[in-house]
Parts: C-alpha cells; sequence; structure tokens
C-alpha cells in the first residue's frame, strides 16, 4: 500500500504522543514502589491515566489529518498548531507529574498559593490542547468530500471535534469552578470507584460526563468511517446515521451530568 509521508503536524502530534506512552513503564514502576496515597489510591494512577488520555488525544488528531487535502495538512499555520497543542499537553502532564511528586492533588487544589497558581497554569495548558479539536472541526465541516474523505467520515469527525470541544470545555469549566472536587454527594475517596477510570458508585461523579464528552472526539469520526465503509455508496444514509449516533452520544452526556449532579451514581454499588 502507498502511504503518504506525514505531514509537520502529524509528526509533531504522533512523537508527542510516542513520548507520553514511553513514560508509562516508568509511571507503573513508580505506582509499584510508591506507598502514599492520593483519595485512597496509589499516588500515580491519576498520572498514568492523564499520560494515556493525552497520547489518544493527540493520536486523533494526527489520524484525522490524513484524510484532509495535503495542501491543508502542510499548511504552516497547522504545523504552528500542532506545536503548541502538543507543547501544552507535556507542560500539562509535567504539572500533573510534579504534584504527584509532591504528594499533593493536580486538580482542585488550592490549599496553597502555589498550587492554586499550578492549577490555573493547567487550565489555560487544557484549553490550548483541546484547541486544534475546534479548528479541525471547522475545516472538516467546509472541505470538500473525496474518495478519501467520505461524507460518513466528514461529517463524524466535524460533529466529533465540534461537539467534544464545546461540551469539554462547559463541563470542565464546571468542574473547575468546584472547590470540593468531582464528587456530588458522594465520600471523597476513589477506593469504592469502577475499576480502572475510579468514577464514584456511592454518589454523583462529574467525571463521567467528562469522558464521554471528551471521546466524543473519536467515537463519531470512527462511526461516521465504519458507516461509510459499510453502507458502501448510500452516503445519505451514512450521513444520518452518523447524526443519530452524534445526538446519542450528545444525550448520554448531558444525561449523565443530569444524574451526577442530582447526586447518583452512573453505576451504583
Amino acid at each position: 500500500m502507498n502511504l503518504s509521508p506525514l505531514s509537520n503536524a502529524q509528526r509533531i502530534w504522533y512523537q508527542t504522543a510516542f513520548l507520553l506512552i514511553a513514560f508509562l513503564p516508568i509511571l507503573v514502576l513508580a505506582h509499584v514502589l510508591e506507598t502514599r496515597q492520593l483519595n485512597d489510591i496509589g499516588i500515580w494512577i491519576n498520572p498514568l491515566k492523564f499520560h494515556v488520555s493525552g497520547a489518544v488525544h493527540l493520536l486523533t488528531f494526527a489520524v484525522l489529518l490524513s484524510f484532509l487535502p495535503r495542501k491543508v495538512s502542510e499548511s504552516h499555520w497547522l504545523t504552528g498548531l500542532a506545536w503548541i497543542s502538543a507543547g501544552a499537553t507535556i507542560a500539562e502532564l509535567l504539572l500533573i507529574d510534579m504534584q504527584a511528586m509532591r504528594g499533593v492533588p493536580s486538580h482542585f487544589n488550592y490549599n496553597t498559593a502555589f498550587d492554586g497558581m499550578v492549577y490555573a497554569m493547567m487550565g489555560i495548558f487544557a484549553l490550548l490542547l483541546t484547541l486544534p479539536a475546534l479548528i479541525l472541526g471547522l475545516v472538516f465541516g467546509f472541505v470538500p468530500q473525496s474518495a478519501k474523505l467520505t461524507s460518513g467520515l466528514k461529517h463524524g469527525a466535524t460533529l466529533g471535534l465540534l461537539l467534544g470541544f464545546v461540551l469539554t470545555l462547559s463541563i470542565a469549566g464546571y468542574l473547575s469552578s468546584q472547590h470540593t472536587g468531582h464528587w456530588v454527594s458522594a465520600p471523597p475517596t476513589d477506593s469504592t470507584g469502577l475499576p480502572i477510570v475510579g468514577w464514584s458508585r456511592q454518589g454523583g461523579d462529574l467525571r463521567v460526563a467528562h469522558f464521554f464528552a471528551t471521546h466524543l472526539m473519536q467515537l463519531l469520526p470512527l462511526a461516521g468511517f465504519l458507516l461509510s465503509k459499510y453502507l458502501g455508496a448510500q452516503h445519505k444514509k451514512a450521513k444520518l446515521s452518523v447524526y443519530l449516533v452524534a445526538i446519542t452520544g450528545v444525550s448520554i452526556t448531558l444525561g449523565t451530568l443530569l444524574q451526577a449532579l442530582n447526586g447518583n451514581p452512573f453505576v451504583p454499588l
């Protein structure tokens, strides 16, 4: 198969994602050797999850670029955007890792002026690393369809990136304003939460809606790609199906947000 060479923006995002992944064995070792805990779980679990999430986030942008016209993917402004978002992702994760090393929470931490400043900086970096979703979503909305950029993928990428950006920032903004953290009528512990994700099973947890909002960026482009592949030339059906998946995804996101705000767990004990 003849593969096109990577654009500069793709190279930046792929290399940064692989750098984040390369740190996973170190973080796993730190988790095994470390005895300190936060929220009743190992202090390095949170950095581990954020490294994986950050890598998936950047890989999403890099993969989607391969479906855009070459003149767009190789543009200088997109290379600049890749540098900004990659740098912001590295900076965000360095702050999360630093706080874990210090033995303090990285999020919702206003205990000292320094911790409050770190959390504010993380908010700025989070905005910058999410910004490509907004810009690429608009680009996918305006570029024409092609043999590579099918109707389903075009609309899936547009909706996934734009809806994911808006919902992620909206929910994250609300989350950051809650000085009590992401728990709602739930004990502040992750020890009894759902496996891997840690979501509370004793009350509301705002991380659930944040998770679904963020991963619309992967779900909808993938759904669009698969729907176009299996529906073949039936472009209208692929487009309609993508919109139905988008409505379902947004409904789940908003539903889990209301569920958490009412103090109800996503999956109870």
